[in-house]
């Protein structure tokens, strides 16, 4: 089981506006870049979930062309992650 970004006062989508850099639709090439690392906002529907992509290996299960959920994408400060890992 991944990694999942819960916060208790506000929506998941409030916290990655606030803390994160939108990257768009298109998953990057890989899952940190500098101080930073990738989180995914997957649509399923019924509810979205907050990926942490914490390894290579998590970003690509993620970025799978068969998965054809619409997400999207940002970069997260490490720092600001560490609560929910």
């Amino acid at each position: 089981m991944g990694y999942y970004i819960n916060p208790v006062n506000m929506s998941k989508e409030e916290w990655l506006i606030k803390n994160g850099h939108i990257i768009g639709s298109l998953a990057p090439s890989r899952n940190e870049y500098d101080d930073q690392m990738a989180v995914v906002l997957v649509d399923n529907y019924a509810f979205t979930a907050a990926a942490i992509a914490y390894s290579q290996m998590e970003l690509e299960e993620f970025a799978s062309p068969h998965d054809k959920r619409p997400k999207c994408w940002y970069w997260v400060p490490k720092k600001l992650l560490e609560e929910f890992m």
